[in-house]
């Protein structure tokens, strides 16, 4: 009885790992930060979340006396299909000039292939 039961534990669990091997919204996060870190752009080379959500950070922005401002850094996954997301990096600065918000955006259209 023993066996059996073990059997069936492993069986069980032989199929849950496989249907966990699809493609997800965290490897489309995963692969985008990856890929943005080798283009060495400095306006990417942020620590952006590393799943859906936002974080805050201080951040020098310049001036005579060492402006600084809340950078407030979000990432959205979004699906499209089974197989690809679109994966969108935002920058808001906290700041505006002339009335206009400051905010940066790159969005990534991510598949499994």
């Amino acid at each position: 009885m023993k066996i059996v039961l073990y059997a069936i534990i492993a069986i069980s669990f032989v199929i849950l790992t496989a249907c966990s091997n699809s493609f997800s919204e965290s490897d489309a996060v995963k692969i985008t930060l990856l890929k943005i870190h080798k283009l060495n752009e400095p306006h990417l080379n942020v620590d952006f979340p590393k799943r859906t959500g936002s974080k805050t950070m201080k951040v020098p922005i310049g001036g005579m006396y060492g402006n600084k401002t809340i950078l407030k850094l979000t990432t959205h996954v979004e699906m499209i299909d089974k197989q690809t997301y679109e994966v969108t990096l935002i920058k808001d600065w906290n700041y505006k000039v002339n009335d206009i918000i400051v905010l940066s955006y790159w969005k990534f259209r991510v598949n499994e292939r």
